[in-house]
């Protein structure tokens, strides 16, 4: 049996913004932050009562990766700016990984407005989009601690065919690690409520109505059911407001996406590439990034087959990466705490040739 997890969509946030004037981009904090210690309900409610005042905040995004492919997820619209006229969806990174533009449509299954970027950060899978238009329905976040039994409201787009969908479960544990498709280790919410792709970016609400957490994730195995999980509302909050940080927005546009200030990206994808002959494998370079901020950037060609790699870190420390595979190596890299600013050390064989490639860690940006 193949046992995986599944990124999905899910989710929604508020956070600070960024404005501007016709001469040069200009920081400022006028967003309307949907957060606060009141609750949406006097009393904890039931499914419906839950839903009847937070579904007009849920929405569905198309990401748009090309004239002929695209990808369906969930969001969650949680803020707004008057100064820009903007509004903002919270939703996965992984929803609109790779996509070119956006459409967000409405819960009343009719309403579809373009959207555009603000930033987003991949390590914790977290990403915003903006609409025209002020005049619609926000969601509270949450400020407190989910409890483990808690009772939870999840609304999305299952499939990414069945948006406004409404399931409901419980929390089944808190703070689960677990290792995603792309082998990051998070921290999530775990829940046994019915989830399905198309729901990541979606919204978990507690039973206050209050957003609690960013479906994105969900375990696929034979005979396995009601492992679910979502990003705490926390974590999302922190990663957003480092987005609206650092995001400038000028003439209309944002001219520079806003990120999570460490995080890093590779730019390259690693596969175990067979030899024909011997049976054996090796571990090869597969894809190739094209955004000049991910770690790595034009030093690695595809095909170069990896033999060994180190690390230095800033104080000097150095670390040998062991490795037994692709996916071992970049959960290695992932997982070895290493920070912006520290260098990694490929050796590698080109057209049959050894060589020594190193490279800095680098701020990641979104395009």
């Amino acid at each position: 049996m193949k046992s995986k997890f599944y990124v999905l969509f899910a989710l929604l946030l508020a956070f600070t913004l960024t404005s501007c004037n016709n001469d040069q981009p200009v920081k400022q904090s006028s967003a309307f932050i949907n957060t606060n210690d009141t609750e949406i309900l006097d009393e904890p409610g039931t499914v419906a009562s839950v839903v009847d005042v937070t579904y007009d905040s849920v929405v569905s995004i198309r990401a748009n990766v090309d004239q002929t492919s695209y990808s369906m997820g969930s969001g969650t619209l949680f803020s707004y700016n008057d100064d820009l006229n903007l509004s903002y969806v919270l939703t996965c990174y992984h929803v609109i990984n790779n996509a070119s533009s956006f459409t967000v449509t409405l819960s009343d299954q009719e309403t579809t407005i373009e959207a555009n970027l603000v930033g987003g950060d991949p390590t914790n899978d977290i990403a915003v989009l903006s609409i025209p238009g002020t005049n619609y329905t926000y969601a509270t976040i949450s400020t407190d601690e989910l409890d483990l039994g808690s009772q939870i409201v999840i609304i999305g787009n299952p499939l990414g065919t069945l948006p406004g969908s409404v399931t409901s479960g419980y929390v089944s544990y808190i703070n689960r690690e677990v290792i995603s498709e792309d082998h990051r280790t998070m921290e999530l919410i775990q829940t046994d409520a019915s989830i399905n792709s198309g729901n990541s970016g979606g919204a978990m609400f507690d039973m206050l109505g209050r957003l609690c957490g960013v479906v994105n994730a969900k375990y696929v195995d034979d005979g396995v059911e009601g492992l679910g999980f979502a990003i705490p509302i926390s974590k999302a909050m922190d990663v957003v407001n480092s987005i609206f940080e650092t995001a400038i927005y000028k003439d209309g546009e944002w001219t520079t996406k806003g990120y999570y200030k460490g995080s890093y990206e590779f730019a390259f994808t690693l596969s175990d590439i067979s030899y024909s002959l011997f049976g054996e494998s090796y571990v090869a370079v597969t894809g190739l990034s094209n955004n000049t901020t991910t770690s790595g950037y034009n030093y690695l060609q595809l095909y170069d087959e990896i033999v060994s790699v180190s690390c230095k870190l800033q104080d000097g420390t150095m670390i040998d990466i062991n490795f037994t595979s692709a996916n071992n190596l970049i959960q290695k890299l992932y997982n070895s705490n290493l920070a912006i600013g520290d260098e990694i050390t490929f050796n590698i064989i080109r057209n049959r040739t050894e060589k020594s490639l190193t490279f800095v860690i680098t701020q990641f940006i979104p395009l």
